[in-house]
């Protein structure tokens, strides 16, 4: 394999429901959708899921079954309320002696990329496509990790210690909704210190999010991250009843022109290996 593309959700009902080949539910369509794009491509690619709703899903299930004895209105709403917001709350960071759901969600994520390690050996270029709170999640796995990275050289993983991580891809991204709480900014660092030349100058931080999408956002508008994102892409995705709604933040996943942007970042990649290539 000369690519490995791990996904991870956002926020809402995921279920842990997989497919033949282990991969959830909520990336089986966006796999798909790649696949048919690359063509004899996909060959080169391994795929992973990160799937951390577990962590979450049965605290907020719970409350909402104990909320049906309650003389509550607008019960739907809440529902979406409580699985979509629970999630974003649930997961902050707290104190060192009570952080047990952030550890556990980021503990989800290097089970995920321990399965795709499997699959890939440890210099393969890593691309991460993030939805919605995942992308916060992942940049604060990745924060996490830079810091045990103490130098600048190889670790004896690479891989797994995120050290050759050759591209992002948000999307429907609230990352600046968490930035406020800090001042001044720090984005983690990008790409990777151990991969070749010619993979790190096709290296790339991408960054989509539907217009109509509420819960995605720019995110070179912020200043600290102007020069690390490389693009902030305003692309409507999903059906022409969900595009310039709201609904369109679940509608990436399978958005054809969503797929063939990706398509075109990850042969970036895989050329960028071609022999030749340094």
């Amino acid at each position: 394999m000369k690519l490995a593309v791990a996904i991870i959700h956002g926020i809402g009902n995921q279920p842990d429901s997989r497919d033949h080949e282990g991969q959830h539910q909520f990336a089986q369509g966006l796999i798909r959708g790649l696949r048919r794009q690359l063509g004899d491509d996909a060959q080169q690619v391994a795929f992973q899921t990160l799937y951390w709703a577990s962590v979450l899903d049965k605290r907020e299930h719970a409350f909402l079954a104990r909320l049906e004895r309650e003389p509550v209105r607008w019960r739907w709403l809440r529902r979406i309320v409580t699985l979509f917001l629970g999630d974003a709350a649930g997961y902050r960071k707290v104190s060192e002696a009570y952080d047990t759901t952030y550890q556990e969600v980021h503990q989800c994520l290097r089970n995920g990329l321990n399965a795709l390690r499997a699959q890939v050996d440890p210099q393969t270029p890593l691309l991460v496509l993030t939805h919605s709170l995942g992308g916060h999640i992942f940049s604060n796995f990745a924060w996490d990790q830079q810091k045990l990275n103490a130098t600048p050289s190889c670790p004896h993983d690479p891989f797994l210690a995120l050290e050759t991580l050759a591209g992002i891809v948000t999307f429907g991204c609230n990352i600046p909704l968490f930035t406020f709480a800090y001042d001044p900014v720090l984005p983690i660092r990008f790409p990777g210190h151990c991969l070749s030349d010619a993979v790190r100058q096709q290296a790339r931080w991408l960054n989509v999010y539907a217009p109509a999408d509420p819960l995605g956002y720019p995110l070179r508008a912020i200043p600290a991250y102007a020069t690390l994102v490389h693009e902030d892409r305003a692309l409507p995705v999903g059906p022409w009843y969900k595009r310039h709604t709201p609904l369109s933040h679940m509608a990436y996943w399978h958005d054809r022109r969503f797929h063939r942007y990706l398509t075109q970042q990850i042969r970036r990649l895989l050329n960028a290996q071609a022999p030749g290539q340094t």
